[in-house]
């Protein structure tokens, strides 16, 4: 598990292709926790095929948003993703992950920011994100944004957040 930096920054960009080794590295360093919370499932990391997949989004439908920093060996690092995959005209699921030793540094919601701006201007009005009803990180995370958010129901303790993007304006932070 990597710890944060002090003194290091990061920076929160579109993913790309390139990104897939280092993506694999980010899911493989989470704890089982945080790998938990952002996929439901008791996997321990992602496989190629699905860095691919979240490597390669058209970044008009779908997007990938990531955070890296510079490791103490020079290394840049992914710290943060946040995927984008429509769901229908007006509407997208997003799921967002933050390395843990990143965790309440401002690296969520500077990729949640960047999500919603990306999301407003190609004519999306909602971003659904699904979550553990007790995750009070991820909970307090979508309230913070600004927007109004409600909920649907409960299944089997997951619940979808869903984040109206009408009308409030959210700015970058980071």
């Amino acid at each position: 598990m990597k710890s944060a930096p002090t003194t290091s920054p990061y920076r929160i960009r579109a993913i790309t292709d390139v990104d897939r080794e280092a993506l694999t590295q980010f899911y493989a360093d989470l704890s089982p926790e945080s790998f938990e919370a952002r996929f439901h499932g008791a996997a321990a990391g992602i496989g190629m095929p699905v860095a691919r997949y979240l490597c390669g989004p058209d970044h008009d439908h779908r997007e990938g948003i990531v955070a890296e920093a510079t490791e103490a060996d020079g290394r840049i690092a992914i710290i943060g993703h946040v995927c984008i995959e429509p769901t229908c005209l007006d509407s997208a699921e997003m799921a967002i992950a933050v390395a843990d030793g990143w965790q309440r540094h401002g690296v969520g919601s500077a990729m949640l920011a960047e999500a919603i701006i990306w999301a407003r201007g190609h004519g999306l009005t909602k971003l659904i994100a699904s979550m553990r009803w007790g995750n009070t990180a991820i909970l307090g995370l979508v309230e913070s944004t600004g927007c109004p958010v409600t909920f649907g129901d409960a299944d089997g303790g997951i619940v979808d957040a869903i984040v109206d993007l009408s009308g409030v304006t959210v700015s970058h932070a980071a």
